[in-house]
Formats: C-alpha cells, sequence, structure tokens
C-alpha cells in the first residue's frame, strides 16, 4: 500500500460510526511508531547491553527486513572504539578482520578481559557495546583501534510521511513531497492496525484499540 492508502484505511476504520479523526500530524506521527514497532517485534527484544537476542533468519523474516538491514558496513575507529552509523537501531552481527566478533555486555568485559580459558584475541576479538561506540578487545591489555570492522545492523528507517496541499480547505494527497513506508508491502495491514491500536488509546476508545491490538496478535500468530 502506499502511504496514502494506509491513511485512508485508518481514517475508515478510526472514523466507523463517527467515533473518532485522525490528523495527518497525529497519522505521521503513529506510522514512524508503528514501523518501528513491527521491527522491534521481527528483530526480537534486546538485552540490557542493547544486543538483539531474537533475531531468526528465515525466508519470511528476511523477506520483512531486508529493507532495513545494512550488511557488513565499514565502521570508523576512534579512542572510545568504532562508531556506530547515525541510522544504527540494532545489532545483527560484527566481524574484525574476517574474524567474527564476540559481543558482552559492559558487566562481563572485565572478567572477560582476565580470563585464562577464553580472554580476548585477534582471532577471537570481543566487543562491548557503549553508548554511540563499540570498543574492541584483541587481548587482554587494552582496545584494538584499528583494523577492518563490519558491522551488520538494522537500520533506523525513514520515517513514512503522508504529505498533502490545501485545496478548499481540505487536505489532497500530495505524493510527490510524501514519503512511503520502508518496510514491504507484507507488513503494511499489521502497521495499520497497529496505528489503530495507538489511535484508539489517544482517543480513549476501547473498541478501537481492542480491534487493532487483536488483529496485529492474530496476524503474528
Amino acid at each position: 500500500m502506499t502511504i496514502d492508502e494506509v491513511y485512508k484505511f485508518v481514517k475508515i476504520l478510526a472514523n466507523k460510526e463517527n467515533r473518532g479523526w485522525i490528523k495527518p500530524s497525529e497519522f505521521n506521527l503513529l506510522a514512524k511508531r508503528a514501523q518501528l514497532d513491527v521491527i522491534k517485534d521481527r528483530v526480537g527484544l534486546p538485552s540490557p547491553d542493547g544486543i538483539v537476542n531474537g533475531y531468526k533468519e528465515d525466508a519470511k523474516l528476511f523477506d520483512e527486513l531486508r529493507t532495513v538491514i545494512t550488511f557488513e558496513d565499514n565502521l570508523i575507529t576512534t579512542n572510545a572504539g568504532y562508531t556506530l552509523p547515525d541510522d544504527y537501531l540494532h545489532f545483527l552481527s560484527a566481524r574484525f578482520n574476517d574474524h567474527e566478533v564476540d559481543m558482552v555486555n559492559p558487566g562481563d568485559i572485565t572478567r572477560r578481559r582476565k580470563s585464562f580459558l577464553n580472554p580476548p584475541s585477534k582471532e577471537f576479538p570481543v566487543g562491548v557495546m557503549n553508548s554511540g561506540h563499540i570498543p574492541l578487545y584483541t587481548s587482554s591489555g587494552g582496545i584494538q583501534e584499528s583494523g577492518n570492522f563490519k558491522l551488520t545492523y538494522i537500520k533506523e528507517p525513514t520515517a513514512p510521511n503522508w504529505n498533502f496541499t490545501t485545496v478548499n480547505n481540505v487536505e489532497v494527497y500530495n505524493a510527490s513531497n510524501s514519503t512511503q513506508l520502508v518496510l514491504p508491502e507484507s507488513t503494511h495491514k499489521e502497521i495499520a492496525h497497529r496505528i489503530l491500536s495507538y489511535l484508539g488509546v489517544a482517543l480513549r476508545e476501547a473498541t478501537i484499540v481492542e480491534y487493532g491490538t487483536a488483529t496485529v496478535l492474530e496476524q503474528n500468530k
């Protein structure tokens, strides 16, 4: 569906029996949130260190996330570690000099560096997720600051936007200045139902909330 078709779908259901109306600005805000929530549910819940544990590679899931996956992006190093991309959303995997990086949470990095059994090494590098950076360890003594670090991650999609021009005080869809949903067609109905569930909360309309939530749960069985 185009962003216009999603908006019309939401308006029809939300305004059934005159229970509610949704302005373009409200729709755009809720559409952005709904698209992000679909990605979060597909990827899985993050652990406290920010690493996603629920991602499973199967055909359907890849098809629904392919438009937001960045594969092996080369990261730039700084004194704080390797800088995360501006559009970074969720971690999937990382490689350093063609070796898989073992990502650990901040509470485990000190113990790992002091380990006699599996300390960080050039063959088994260890990374930790900090705010905006990934410090990388290839020995127990310090941070490796140079090398070929490639990150595969879920990127934050461009926010959808239903743009319009005003004709006789009526908002008319402007396709050329609108931003379409980034996720593929197979997710659009779910996104619309999520928008309805959010909208129902805002309107304190239990019927809309129940309809939107129940439909999302049914689709994800």
